[in-house]
């Protein structure tokens, strides 16, 4: 008798061991059990090497989808088609980086960034042909960021850096981010305020974007109203942080990832996880709780996907690829 004891004790311990071990190894699940009913779909693969730090875009009728991949050695635009098939198609090829695609409303431009000319400038270019690539900012302002386009196709939206120069150290130090737009038809540039990664709601008249104040632990999500230059705060900066996001085709709600309810103890996790927010701040709710970081949120027009940047079900750690995951509007 003491010996049966003796040995379930010992499977016991072995079986707990074991699950501790395979469960070390996170990053190889794709699900877990809080996420038991999520229906998500692997997008990119290892070949497509898809930058792991920058945003991707998704078009409008959902059949394109358009990232940075290192393929060519350095970081370029490529398309790859979300209708099936592994091919990609290269759409820039200079040897300067380029990051943040995004389609225009029709889908036929690609906006997106580029250092050259020692500093970070804004271009469009064909999203069909690749071609016709057109300098949107020169050196005023100098470092720009995270372009996308206005509902109606007539502006580009983007934030920028500024730095100023310390005589003591004799280095560039960063001095706050602002935000502006740039009228296509004009080439009119328009200031807006201190904040980073902006986007348009759905009807155009307000934009979203983030921002750390004074005495905020964290960057938090704003909404300003471009007629009458209100800002509302809509949620985090003191008690959490957001880190990227994204407004849903009927301007109700907002996905974003965040660490918030991680790293409670020293041996917890801090990892990004998935956030649903009604625009006005009410309704929080937590979509995905992976241990890896799922970023970058993208809502599909129709709101039945949101795709993200995720590390999970990968081989290896720090690799990372899009997934979609089939949202119920409730």
């Amino acid at each position: 008798m003491k010996r049966d004891i003796f040995i379930f004790l010992i499977i016991t311990i072995v079986l707990f061991f074991s699950g501790c071990v395979s469960l070390g190894k996170y990053w190889t699940l794709t699900t877990v059990p809080q996420e038991s009913g999520l229906k998500l779909t692997k997008i990119t693969d290892k070949e497509d090497l898809i930058d792991t730090e920058q945003s991707f875009a998704i078009n409008k009728d959902e059949t394109k989808i358009a990232f940075t991949s290192w393929k060519s050695g350095n970081g370029d635009i490529y398309v790859k088609s979300l209708k099936g098939g592994r091919g990609l198609t290269q759409r820039t090829s200079r040897q300067e980086t380029e990051i943040n695609p995004n389609f225009s409303p029709d889908g036929t431009q690609i906006v997106f960034c580029a250092y050259r000319d020692d500093g970070w400038h804004i271009y469009l270019i064909g999203a069909e042909t690749g071609s016709a690539i057109k300098q949107i900012t020169t050196s005023s302002p100098r470092n720009a960021f995270y372009p996308s386009f206005s509902p109606d196709g007539s502006k580009i939206l983007f934030y920028s850096k500024e730095y100023t120069y310390d005589t003591q150290t004799g280095k560039w130090n960063w001095s706050g981010s602002t935000i502006w737009t740039y009228e296509i038809s004009s080439g009119m540039l328009t200031q807006w305020g201190s904040g980073v990664l902006p986007k348009f709601t759905p009807d155009g008249e307000k934009i979203i974007f983030k921002r750390q104040n004074s005495g905020d632990k964290y960057y938090g999500l704003w909404m300003l109203d471009l007629k009458t230059g209100a800002e509302t705060h809509i949620i985090g900066g003191t008690d959490f942080g957001v880190s990227t996001f994204d407004i849903s085709s009927d301007g109700k709600k907002i996905v974003f990832s965040s660490n918030k309810g991680t790293k409670n103890t020293s041996q917890e996790k801090e990892n990004d996880n998935l956030w649903i927010v009604n625009i006005d701040g009410t309704e929080l709710t937590q979509l995905t709780f992976h241990l890896s970081d799922d970023l970058w949120p993208v809502w599909s027009s129709d709101m039945k996907n949101i795709y993200f940047l995720s590390s999970r079900g990968e081989e290896q750690k720090g690799v990372m690829n899009v997934w979609r995951l089939e949202y119920e509007n409730k």
